[in-house]
């Protein structure tokens, strides 16, 4: 099953009028997600202008990036014959994240990481260290690090060597579960 805006902000990790946005030709364009996962509200930044405007107005709203990002290219800047990769090049404007890094967060948090498909764990392991150095890089600049906060960098493992499997645990308790999890998101 495809992960669509609507499962992101259900999961937390987008929010509710959080705007998004993609570069084409020095042409950038931004909107909103709303409530149900939509997108609405277009503008477009012209090189060398100062100001936006507001395109694909008669459009109440788009369901996917696909069909925002298609109707930008074809219907503004008649651009017809591009393929164009919506969750990679599109940006969450708040983290600075493409959407498809979202929706890879996503797929981790819900466990549907195939079982061959590790780049994805080592990617999400990368990206919390680097939060954490980040982190860590805020405490020493206020004098609230201790050493025993240093981080370790992974551990070099041969791929040859098996790995014991882990069992996936139940949550008990949905609503602290849920609660960390947006704390780390948003950190």
């Amino acid at each position: 099953m495809a992960t669509t805006l609507f499962d992101l902000l259900q999961n937390g990790l987008i929010k509710n009028g959080d705007a998004i946005e993609f570069t084409f030709k020095n042409c950038t364009f931004r909107a909103k997600i709303i409530k149900g996962g939509l997108i609405t509200s277009c503008q477009l930044f012209r090189p060398h202008s100062s100001e936006s405007e507001n395109v694909l107005s008669h459009v109440t709203s788009f369901s996917s990036l696909t069909s925002w990002t298609e109707a930008c290219l074809q219907d503004v800047l008649e651009e017809y014959f591009t393929r164009y990769s919506s969750w990679k090049r599109v940006y969450h404007c708040r983290t600075n994240v493409t959407m498809g890094e979202i929706r890879d967060r996503s797929k981790i948090m819900n466990g549907r990481v195939s079982e061959g498909d590790n780049t994805e764990l080592y990617r999400e392991i990368y990206r919390l260290q680097k939060t954490i150095t980040e982190m860590s890089t805020v405490l020493k600049k206020h004098n609230l690090y201790n050493e025993r906060w240093n981080i370790k960098m992974l551990v070099n493992i041969e791929e040859k060597q098996t790995l014991r499997r882990w069992k996936k645990r139940k949550i008990s308790n949905r609503d602290a579960f849920q609660k960390v999890q947006n704390l780390m998101i948003e950190s």
